[in-house]
């Protein structure tokens, strides 16, 4: 929503490395954020070249209190240094690798205490899962933690749903 040079972006990540998340923003941004954060799951030694990006692991996926307390320390930094003119946006990929460590309960207390997070310093999240990974009564459960849910059929167009 806005220029890569004002966007706080914070890519919380279980499938890509720190390198491919960035260069992957960079493909598609055309530049760095003003500030980047890369919080890599299950990567020991997680690393970037770049200084516009601090980037934290946690080896173990099953941590959940590992993975909140570096998530809320990277969107705190954001935060409080941003402009005003500045957004802040959470990639959280994905969600149906998280349930791969964490039952659906846990993973959604986990989830409402993230997204209160980031509602709290005025950020936007997007959270991907794989629907056809997941029962629909559990999608049912993970959709009422969301404001809107975006489906992106096979052909690239997409269906919201509030």
């Amino acid at each position: 929503q806005t220029p890569a040079e004002s966007t706080n972006v914070l890519s919380v990540t279980f499938t890509q490395t720190p390198t491919e998340w960035v260069d992957d923003w960079d493909a598609h941004a055309g530049g760095p954020p003003s500030r980047g954060g890369v919080l890599a799951i299950g990567e020991a030694d997680a690393s970037v070249e770049d200084p516009a990006w601090a980037v934290e692991s946690v080896e173990n996926a099953s941590d959940l209190t590992g993975i909140g307390i570096e998530l809320s320390e990277l969107l705190s930094g954001m935060a409080t240094a941003g402009d005003d003119d500045e957004s802040i946006v959470v990639c959280f990929d994905s969600v149906t690798s998280l349930l791969q460590y964490a039952d659906l309960q846990r993973t959604f207390r986990f989830l409402h205490v993230v997204t209160g997070r980031i509602k709290t310093v005025g950020g936007v999240g997007h959270f991907h899962v794989d629907p056809q990974a997941h029962s629909n009564q559990d999608l049912a459960t993970l959709k009422g933690l969301f404001d809107a849910v975006v489906e992106v059929d096979e052909d690239g167009s997409l269906t919201v749903t509030r």
